[in-house]
């Protein structure tokens, strides 16, 4: 039995798939297995595979469903004490995994373990995102997902029995919903070393993204509500202003005003420079400009990440 099943979730990911394979040699372990679930790509993704790691096992979906649905398929085969994640287009740096395991072989205590992350821009500029562990957790969640939830955590698969897999009708925010029903009643330490890189990938879909914020925020209202009225209002203006940003990046502007409306009237007074967003929209829509687009690609202050 390996000790270690990694798990990566693919999608026509021919391009970007050898550098992800690369780091898992870099990890100087051998007890692990590589379980690939491919959520019905049509390219060489699969063939990339097999020739760099012929070991390699594949859970194939035959139609698209999400990366939630790929990772669950290819967690359904895996036979290791842990479980680690990688996205395709990421990867992990020398040491992680070995660091990880570290950890939790000597905190039994602890359900997961992430690490921090090096987020690395189209443009080759880097942004070091080096997390400490807040006095809960859950709460953090509530409020954003300051690891990457999609390819820093490692996790004993014992946990499965009681959190459950990903959830499926969450196309986007699947990651961010995972690690929040985790930490309701599990512990989580993430490590302050910057033990993986994370590529900038473009914006997620955005019809998606608005379906999965209704569907995040129906799952986790009362978790909001308990930490107060204030902080429930607080959560679910951040969580429609985050989708505005999606629509606006995606140039569909009319549906990000609408998003952004929401946001506002959950708590017109939390973001209030965002106000600005609601005249450039406008005139992006009326003219054709992409001026909001821009500051968006920029990381300005309208920017999420």
């Amino acid at each position: 039995m390996p000790q270690i099943s990694i798990i990566i979730p693919v999608f026509n990911r021919a391009h970007c798939m050898e550098r992800a394979l690369a780091s898992l040699h870099q990890q100087g372990l051998n007890n692990w297995e590589l379980i690939i679930g491919d959520d019905a790509s049509t390219d060489a993704t699969w063939n990339i595979v097999q020739r760099t790691i012929p070991a390699a096992r594949l859970s194939r979906l035959e139609v698209n469903s999400g990366a939630a649905s790929a990772r669950n398929a290819a967690i359904k085969m895996a036979t290791g004490e842990f479980l680690a994640f990688l996205d395709s287009d990421d990867e992990w740096l020398p040491g992680k995994l070995a660091a990880q395991i570290d950890f939790l072989e000597n905190h039994p205590d602890y359900a997961l373990c992430a690490t921090s992350h090096i987020f690395q821009r189209r443009d080759g500029r880097r942004r070091e995102v080096v997390v400490h562990d807040p006095p809960d957790w859950t709460a953090q969640l509530h409020r954003g997902q300051i690891f990457h939830g999609a390819s820093t955590p490692l996790l004993r698969r014992s946990i499965l029995e009681k959190v459950g897999l990903q959830d499926e009708s969450l196309r986007v925010l699947e990651d961010w919903d995972w690690m929040l029903r985790i930490s309701q009643n599990h512990k989580i330490h993430v490590l302050p070393d910057l033990l993986t890189l994370i590529h900038e990938n473009g914006p997620s879909d955005p019809d998606f993204t608005r379906l999965s914020t209704e569907r995040f925020l129906t799952k986790h209202g009362k978790d909001f509500l308990s930490l107060g009225e204030k902080h429930k209002i607080n959560m679910e203006s951040q969580h429609w202003e985050n989708a505005a940003r999606c629509f606006f990046r995606h140039s569909r502007n009319r549906e990000g005003m609408e998003c952004l409306a929401k946001s506002f009237q959950k708590n017109p007074t939390r973001n209030p420079a965002l106000l600005a967003a609601f005249p450039l929209a406008g005139w992006d829509h009326i003219f054709g400009t992409r001026i909001l687009r821009s500051l968006l690609a920029k990381r300005s202050g309208l920017s999420i990440v």
